[in-house]
């Protein structure tokens, strides 16, 4: 979680996930040994709305977080949300270790040597994954703090308070280790394809070691069908989501496979990297979320691309389900996977 100054604690929030192409509001509760899903809502968001994290029209996402909420009868006004795309970088960096009253302002002399803008712009906030030989490796997280301000302002103006504010990938981890307690071996890379930013989070012991986010989205598939079939951008999706608009399945994949394609090659240039900076950290297995994991037959072929085991999220398999919104969650599934994890959160904690 970002050390941000206006977080505060307070009793029960939800999750807000403020999506390209939807907002998504899931809130949890926890007790008898788990965790219950007690309010679910989705709203859709225009095209372009939001491009690659940025909001464009700030009143028209308010309106959809007022609609998302209201359709979950949500009664806190208390909301978990994270930020994603370009203002905002995840590096992992290795300093001398310092006794921990040193800590911050060694960070702070560090972070000036990898943040590509002045550090009076952004909120700066860190993890440390690990000790060996002297030196302290650290997960550094910072982002401009007009980024921060352009969501808050969305959430605010829908009448709500951010009582937490997060990184999608790291929330994408949170869901990850409710879901999977026993699988904290080998480093897991978590893929989550937006509508249009793929973000990526690779975690080992349940602690992030690597989290990049990528230009790269669904968006990219309904833009290459639309150019394919010469269709609107609004029929491609809908042909894209499988639903009948007169255009057969057959007739979409070449637009497919060519997109797949591409979307393998960003994230293989993104485990390249990893790789480079890991210390031959091997990646054993990659799970995939956001709302094109479900795409037909994209699982398999990642898998066999790369050589490596790839499934689709499962965010609510570790929490129960009331019976209202199983469908719900049956055709989302792994779209709802950042919206659980931020729903995890509570102001005050302390997150991946």
């Amino acid at each position: 979680m970002l050390n941000l100054p206006f977080l505060r604690r307070r009793r029960e929030t939800f999750g807000l996930d403020i999506g390209s192409s939807a907002v998504k509001v899931v809130q949890l509760r926890e007790g008898g040994g788990g965790h219950r899903l007690v309010a679910l809502g989705i709203a859709p968001l225009p095209p372009d709305v939001i491009s690659e994290g940025t909001i464009k029209e700030p009143a028209v996402v308010s309106d959809a977080i007022n609609e998302a909420v209201s359709k979950a009868g949500v009664k806190s006004k208390d909301a978990a949300i994270a930020v994603s795309g370009r203002e905002l970088i995840i590096k992992k960096v290795q300093i001398p270790e310092v006794p921990p009253k040193e800590l911050h302002d060694a960070v702070q002399l560090e972070a000036e040597h990898h943040i590509p803008f002045a550090i009076d712009e952004v909120f700066l906030d860190y993890h440390v994954v690990g000790k060996h030989d002297g030196a302290m490796d650290l997960i550094l997280v910072a982002v401009k703090k007009s980024k921060v301000t352009e969501y808050v302002g969305v959430v605010e103006e829908a009448g709500l308070s951010p009582a937490v504010v997060d990184v999608d990938g790291f929330a994408l981890g949170n869901q990850f280790e409710l879901n999977h307690p026993d699988e904290r071996g080998e480093a897991v890379a978590l893929v989550d394809i937006g509508a249009s930013t793929m973000k990526t989070n690779v975690l080992r012991g349940g602690t992030s070691i690597f989290a990049r986010d990528i230009p790269f989205g669904g968006n990219n598939y309904t833009q290459a069908i639309a150019q394919h079939l010469h269709i609107a951008f609004e029929q491609a999706e809908a042909a894209k989501l499988g639903k009948d608009v007169g255009i057969g399945w057959d007739a979409i994949v070449p637009a497919l496979e060519s997109i797949s394609r591409e979307l393998s090659l960003e994230v293989q240039r993104t485990f390249d990297y990893f790789a480079s900076t890991a210390d031959s950290e091997r990646i054993a297995k990659i799970v995939l979320a956001g709302g094109c994991a479900q795409l037909p037959g994209l699982a398999d072929y990642l898998s066999s691309t790369w050589g490596i085991p790839v499934e689709v999220a499962r965010p609510f398999q570790r929490i129960e389900v009331p019976g209202a919104h199983t469908e719900t969650v049956a055709a989302a599934g792994p779209a709802l996977a950042v919206a659980v994890g931020l729903g995890l959160r509570q102001a005050g904690d302390k997150g991946s």
